[in-house]
C-alpha cells in the first residue's frame, strides 16, 4: 500500500479494480518485447489469464490512460531494493572483487529521443552532422563491475553535469565501495567531496589536469603521494556546494600500455596494501560500464521508447534498468551451471545477454503470477545457462563514431 501511494500521480489512481492494476502495469513493462503496444497487451494478458483472454479486449488508449498513473519512480524503487534484497543474500567474498571492495563504475551516456518538440524543450537537443536538431538525454549508471548490473540510474537533460549526476549515485554506495571514473570526472570539490563521505576512489586523468599532474608525469615517476593543491577558485566552488576545506593526500600512479602511459588518481595511498602494478586491472574493470550501455542499447533496445511524452521516457528508462538489473542477478546466480560445464570443454564460457533477455522476458510473467517454487526458479537458471559463447581474452577494437539519427516511434506506438 504504501509502495502504491508513493509512486502513483493522485490519490484517485489505481483505486478502481482494472485488468491494468498497478502490479499488472508494471509486469507488462518487465515482459515488453518492443512491439506494437496493442500486441503486447495481447499477448500479456493471453499469459496472464489464458481462460479469460477474449472477454475483455484491451486498447491502447486503456494502457495509454494507465501509465499516465504510474511514475517512473516505482521502477526506481523496485531497482534498489532488488539489487538491496541481492546483495543480503550473497555473501560478501563473492561480490567484492578487488583487494575486498566493491568495485562501482560511473559514466554517461547520451539517448537519442523520438523527434517531438516536447521532448527537446524537456530535454534539450544536439545538432548532427547534417545539422538537424535531435532531441537527447543524458542517462547515467551507477554500475557494479563485478555482477555487471546497474545499481542506480538518473535520467537529465543532454547537456546536464555528468559530475553532479554522480553525486545523485553516491547516495546508494558504501563504505566498502570503490568509485570508478573516466576522464573529465575529475574536479577538486568532487574528490574532497568523497574524502568527506570517506568513499574510496580512482579517477583517470587528463595530462593536463594541473600542475601537481604535470609535473608527476615530467618527473618519471612510477608513483607519489600528495597533498592536492587548490586554487581559491577551486576552494570558493566547495565551500558554495557546503564542503569542508580539507587536506586531501592522494596517490597518483603511472599506468603503462602497449599504446602509451596515463594517469590515475586514488585515494588508496598505501603502497604496500595496494600495490601499483594492481591498478591496471582495476581500472581495466572500468570498462564493463561500456558494455552494460551497449546490453541497453543493443539487447535491451532502451532508445527504441514506447511513448513521446517526457512521462513514457522516464519510465521506459527506469524499467530498462530494473530489466537489465534482474538478468544479471540471473546470470549471477547460474554461474555455477557454467563453471561445471567447463569442466568438461577446452574454453571459459559467459552467459548470452541477449538470449537471456530474452529467457527472462518467456517467463516473468509465470515467475509473478503464480506460487513461486524452487523448480520453477532452477529451470529459469537452468535454461539462462545452457545459451553460452566463448570468452575471447585479449580483443580489442576500434570505437567506430556513430552518427545520431532522428528516432521514431514504431508503428503502433502513439502514446
Amino acid at each position: 500500500i504504501d509502495f502504491l501511494k508513493t509512486h502513483r500521480v493522485s490519490e484517485n489512481d489505481f483505486t478502481r479494480k482494472s485488468a491494468l492494476s498497478l502490479p499488472n502495469l508494471i509486469e507488462l513493462f518487465l515482459n515488453t518485447s518492443h512491439r506494437s503496444i496493442k500486441a503486447e497487451l495481447d499477448d500479456f494478458f493471453l499469459k496472464k489469464a489464458p481462460k479469460s483472454f477474449g472477454k475483455q479486449l484491451l486498447t491502447t488508449s486503456a494502457f495509454t490512460k494507465a501509465r499516465s498513473k504510474l511514475k517512473a519512480t516505482a521502477f526506481t524503487e523496485l531497482l534498489h531494493k532488488s539489487v538491496a534484497y541481492f546483495y543480503r543474500k550473497v555473501p560478501q567474498h563473492l561480490r567484492s572483487n578487488w583487494h575486498g571492495f566493491r568495485t562501482l563504475a560511473v559514466d554517461g551516456s547520451d539517448l537519442v529521443l523520438p523527434d517531438y518538440p516536447a521532448l527537446a524543450d524537456a530535454f534539450g537537443v544536439q545538432t548532427n552532422a547534417s545539422d538537424v536538431n535531435l532531441p537527447m538525454a543524458k542517462l547515467s549508471f551507477l554500475y557494479d563491475t563485478y555482477l555487471d548490473m546497474p545499481i542506480d540510474v538518473q535520467l537529465d537533460r543532454k547537456h546536464a553535469s555528468e559530475r553532479d549526476l554522480a553525486v545523485n549515485h553516491l547516495a546508494q554506495t558504501c563504505e566498502n565501495d570503490l568509485m570508478l571514473y573516466d576522464r573529465g570526472y575529475y574536479a577538486y570539490w568532487f574528490v574532497l567531496l568523497h574524502v568527506l563521505q570517506q568513499r574510496e576512489f580512482c579517477f583517470r586523468l587528463r595530462k593536463n589536469t594541473n600542475t601537481q599532474v604535470k609535473n608527476f608525469i615530467a618527473s618519471g615517476k612510477k608513483q607519489a603521494v600528495i597533498t592536492l593543491e587548490a586554487t581559491p577558485e577551486m576552494q570558493q566552488k566547495a565551500l558554495e556546494r557546503g564542503l569542508e576545506i580539507i587536506a586531501v593526500k592522494v596517490r597518483l600512479i603511472r599506468i603503462k600500455t602497449s599504446k602509451g602511459s596515463y594517469v590515475l588518481m586514488t585515494s588508496l595511498t598505501d603502497t604496500k596494501q595496494y600495490p601499483a602494478k594492481h591498478f591496471y586491472d582495476l581500472y581495466h574493470l572500468r570498462w564493463r560500464i561500456e558494455e552494460g550501455y551497449k546490453k541497453q542499447k543493443a539487447f535491451l533496445d532502451v532508445e527504441d521508447f514506447s511513448g513521446r511524452t517526457v512521462h513514457s521516457i522516464k519510465q521506459d528508462v527506469h524499467a530498462s534498468a530494473l530489466i537489465h538489473a534482474l538478468v544479471a542477478m540471473e546470470c549471477f546466480a547460474s554461474k555455477g551451471s557454467i563453471r561445471q560445464k567447463e569442466k568438461r570443454r577446452k574454453n571459459n564460457y559467459k552467459i548470452n545477454f541477449a538470449e537471456a533477455v530474452q529467457s527472462f522476458k518467456r517467463r516473468i510473467i509465470k515467475l509473478l503470477s503464480y506460487p513461486l517454487k524452487t523448480v520453477d526458479i532452477y529451470k529459469q537458471l537452468k535454461a539462462i545457462a545452457r545459451n553460452l559463447t566463448i570468452i575471447k581474452p585479449d580483443r580489442s577494437f576500434e570505437r567506430e563514431k556513430v552518427r545520431c539519427r532522428r528516432k521514431k516511434l514504431r508503428k503502433g506506438y502513439k502514446v
